[in-house]
């Protein structure tokens, strides 16, 4: 199995239009196929984090074979390792099993390997309602993670998708 594509975006005209260099720079010198896009602000750091999912579902839509999400300021250190282990899982992502699931950190969203079947593709749906809903829930007044939705969605009753720790 080849290692997936690699997908990221940033948002252009700011800090991640500089580092997302170091993440390109890492996939040409290991050889890893990549398709990383500017995108314009949604208006904010985290309404741009609650787009993940929506991209990361377009992505796998267009490509139609698994991808790797790694966030704009990720860099890959060494030859990434075969990831054919993951090909029977819809969905993989690493999970702290050291804090509880209602921890904001238990899944962390910054590397997401998405296989394309449709377990990952309702999964993707689900976690982008999630991002949806709780971005416009009236009277919100913490700070928002997308991977706190992606957790959600995770560990919801109908998650269909088959996943696994990255």
């Amino acid at each position: 199995m080849p290692f997936p594509i690699v997908i990221s975006f940033y948002t252009k005209d700011t800090f991640y239009q500089l580092e997302v260099q170091n993440l390109i720079a890492s996939c040409e010198k290991f050889g890893i196929g990549s398709q990383i896009e500017p995108i314009g602000s949604f208006g904010s750091w985290e309404v741009n984090c609650a787009y993940k999912p929506f991209f990361i579902h377009r992505k796998l839509q267009e490509l139609k074979q698994p991808i790797l999400w790694v966030d704009a300021d990720g860099v890959f250190k060494r030859q990434p390792e075969d990831l054919s282990l993951f090909a029977s899982h819809d969905f993989a992502v690493r999970i702290n099993t050291d804090v509880p699931i209602e921890h904001p950190s238990r899944v962390v969203s910054s590397t997401i390997y998405a296989n394309y079947t449709p377990g990952a593709d309702a999964l993707l749906r689900q976690w982008a309602n999630r991002c949806r809903s709780e971005i416009n829930r009236t009277g919100r007044q913490e700070e928002f993670w997308d991977q706190m939705a992606l957790r959600d969605a995770l560990y919801s009753e109908d998650n269909p998708a088959v996943f696994t720790s990255l």
